[in-house]
Formats: C-alpha cells, structure tokens, sequence
C-alpha cells in the first residue's frame, strides 16, 4: 500500500523510456523523469543535474534508494538511505582507467553515507567487506532479477551468413580480458576448422584492435557486429559457444542471456561472482591462460554433449533470477528500515 517512485531526472535508459509510453504505467505518476537522446554531456554532470532534479521539492519521508553514486549529496539529512554497490571492479583494478580512482572516491562516500548497502552477489559483497573493512552485517545479497529479451520475429536470418562461430560479447579492454582470449582462439584449431569468433557490442573495431588482430594473425577470423537486444539474443542462440573471460564481475548478465536461449557458456574461474550466477552451469577454465584457453576451445568444440548439457542446464538456471524474488527481497530489507 506504501507508494513507490522511479526518480530517474533526464535518463537514457531505454527501458523506463518503454514503461513510460505502457498503457499500463503511463499515467500512474511513479515514474519521475524522461528520456533523452545521447548528448555529449558528461556522466558525471548528468548525475548531478538528476541529483539537483530529485532534491528538488522531495519529501524527506520514506526510503531514499541510490542506485548509482553522485557527484554531490544534496539530501544530506534525508534517512533511511539504501544504496546499491554493482561491483568492486574499480577498486580490484584501479589503474585501467583515471575514471575508475574518480568513480570509486563517489562509491566510498555513498557507502559510508548509506544505513543499508545492497549487492548482487555474494562475491560482491565479500570483495566489498574485505577491500573497505564494511561490517558484514550492513550488506544484503540480492541478486538481480533477469527476463530474456526477445528474439527477433524474423528468425530465419544467420548471423555471418551461416559460419560457425564462438562468441564474445561486450567491452574488450583491460579486465574484460579480451586480448588473452584472443591469443587463447588464435593458439586452438578453430581458426584452421573455419570457426569464426564473432565479437557483439562494445563498440567496432578501433585501431588498437585491428593491430591486436593483425599481431595474432587473425584479422580474417575474427568479425565485430553490433544490434539490438533481439539480435544480440540471435547472436547468443546461433553461437557454438559463448565465452565470457572476464576477470571480474559483479552479477554478469551475458552469462543468462546466453543460457536464456540454450548457449552453453564458458566463464574465467577467477570471475568469482560468474562462477555464482552460473551456479554450475557453465564450464569454468583459467582464462589467464591463453594455452588453457587454447585446450578449452579445442576440448568443448569435439564434444557436443558436454555442450548439450550446459545449455540444457543454463536454461533450466535463468528461471532462479525472477523479478518478483527481486522485489520481495528488496521489500524486505526496505522494511528493517522502515
């Protein structure tokens, strides 16, 4: 019975544009904001603009949830104050970007100001307790709720014009672990059997990953495609395998996406919140490793039914991610503050 607001100021997010025009939530007044069109304004000054936005003429009742971390706090007397940590990637890895040591300065504040901190995984919430000395009892484990985006409606068209291939999907540099796995594929007997490896988002190609390519000699194995959530999901199903080496996550939503529609999933074993997700379902190798990688693909591509098993189980492990198990969670921690 107690009302619930989405404070979302002028936001990108494509989701909340959606539930904006659903005849269902249009009208009802709980989302507060609107969607823009990418501007070259700053994260961080969008941030604070939505920071000044929802200061602005809120109550100073209720339950105030952060999901991000703001420039400035402009609600310092505001209480209870939940805040949601995503990941300790910043912190685990400060040196791959100046953003990162900047980001994560906003991150302790945000933690040190909360009465209550929510994490996605356990894996999180134990690189969060140890890195900052954060009480154990001050963080709550609730994961994500996870719905896989549909499948496209002409479903009869194959991605590379029907080539095998292994898939990657996201950012490329630094933790994502990219170049070792590159390294890894030009090392197997894929390239040589005509199985391609695909790379999904991220942005293209740019000129470091063109030289890194051309270095492996695998300018002519490897291609890069972007597209919406329904051909990103096509581009899962059609997959051989999908491979996520990254070296650390917070939850890891590509590894359900994949499982969502039958891919069987590679993960790095020191991913330890992918390992979590997972929950056996994928295979786990050390992604540090370009040989072990080497031996991984070679050993998964010869045995269709260790691959058959892991999409038979990955599907049967996207149904323990539901919303509604999200929401009662988070109510329920709402209510100890209440």
């Amino acid at each position: 019975g107690q009302g619930v607001e989405i404070v979302a100021g002028r936001h990108r997010n494509q989701h909340l544009r959606d539930l904006e025009i659903d005849p269902a939530v249009a009208g009802q007044g709980w989302i507060r904001g609107r969607y823009e069109l990418p501007t070259r304004l700053p994260a961080q000054l969008m941030r604070l603009r939505n920071e000044c936005w929802a200061a602005a003429g809120r109550h100073h009742d209720g339950i105030f949830h952060r999901t991000y971390y703001p420039l400035v706090d402009l609600m310092p007397g505001r209480r209870p104050l939940v805040t949601t940590v995503h990941d300790m990637v910043w912190e685990m890895f400060p040196g791959e970007a100046r953003s990162f040591t900047v980001n994560s300065r906003l991150k302790r504040k945000a933690v040190n100001r909360a009465d209550l901190i929510i994490v996605p995984t356990h894996a999180t919430k134990r690189d969060l307790c140890r890195l900052w000395s954060v009480p154990s009892d001050r963080v709550h484990v609730v994961n994500h709720g996870f719905t896989a985006p549909p499948l496209p409606t002409d479903d009869d068209t194959r991605l590379l014009g029907g080539k095998p291939y292994i898939l990657f999907v996201g950012r490329r540099g630094g933790y994502k672990n990219f170049a070792s796995f590159l390294t890894g594929y030009a090392r197997s007997s894929l390239p040589g059997r005509g199985i391609h490896l695909l790379c999904f988002g991220g942005g293209d190609f740019g000129p470091d990953d063109h030289a890194l390519l051309a270095e492996a000699g695998m300018t002519g194995h490897v291609s890069w495609m972007g597209g919406d959530d329904a051909t990103m999901m096509r581009a899962y199903r059609d997959a051989l395998l999908f491979v996520y080496p990254s070296r650390c996550e917070g939850f890891g939503l590509p590894v359900l996406e994949a499982m969502a529609v039958g891919c069987p999933v590679a993960i790095a074993t020191e991913a330890a919140a992918l390992v979590e997700v997972a929950g056996g379902a994928a295979h786990t190798y050390d992604a540090g490793d370009s040989d072990a990688t080497a031996h991984m693909l070679d050993s998964m591509l010869d045995d269709a039914g260790s691959r058959h098993r892991l999409a038979s189980a990955g599907q049967s492990r996207t149904g323990d991610f539901g919303w509604e198990r999200c929401a009662a969670e988070t109510a329920a921690l709402y209510a100890l503050l209440a």
